[in-house]
């Protein structure tokens, strides 16, 4: 039977498990980036939300495994699974040591200063790394999107206009800019492009 200590340390983690797999990982930059690629594309219907997300889960376990790696090396060192049932949250935060490093070390130094201003707090405390990491992913991922979506824009622009100068007004921009955009995206090989930025990112 397990120990009650156990028990309500795991329904605790797995409470808070998915606000910390958006906030803490390349989760958020990673889903915001693909859905900027998937609207600049024009392409919702071919890459449906599903498949982005599922995109996004494996890009995040690959930038994140050497992270979890060393997380795991930690916990095994400082008396396994079990010694989570009675650690503090301040042992906890410890034994995490390598992904507290590794939001820290991908946080802008002025977002956790802000944040360690704002609820005087120390810039290695948990409250001030989370929300320090999490806007300087989001401000990055939405970065990139521009840098994304500003030819694809172009694109569409361009069509818009050519079909006006040849009086086919009645056709519809997304008939003629879609596939275009596809070939262009598959011609740069687009997916290496993006999908290698966001992870070399992260080295």
């Amino acid at each position: 039977m397990a120990e009650p200590g156990w028990s309500w340390a795991a329904i605790a983690l797995l409470a808070v498990l998915p606000v910390l797999l958006t906030a803490a990982t390349a989760f958020a930059k990673s889903s915001v980036l693909l859905g900027a690629v998937r609207i600049g594309l024009g392409a919702e219907a071919l890459l449906s939300a599903p498949v982005i997300f599922a995109l996004a889960i494996v890009l995040t376990t690959v930038v994140m495994a050497p992270t979890a790696g060393a997380v795991l090396g930690e916990i095994d060192a400082n008396g396994g699974v079990d010694a989570l049932a009675t650690a503090s949250p301040a042992s906890w935060w410890e034994m995490v040591e390598p992904w507290r490093a590794f939001l820290q070390r991908h946080a802008d130094p002025g977002e956790l200063e802000f944040f360690a201003q704002m609820q005087e707090r120390p810039t290695g405390d948990p409250l001030v790394v989370v929300p320090a990491f999490l806007i300087t992913e989001l401000r990055e991922a939405l970065t990139m999107a521009v840098v994304v979506l500003v030819p694809l824009v172009v694109v569409d622009l361009l069509v818009a206009q050519t079909t006006v100068l040849l009086g086919m007004t009645q056709l519809q921009v997304q008939v003629v800019s879609v596939p275009l955009k596809l070939l262009l995206f598959l011609a740069i090989d687009g997916w290496n492009v993006v999908i290698g930025g966001l992870v070399a990112g992260y080295r």
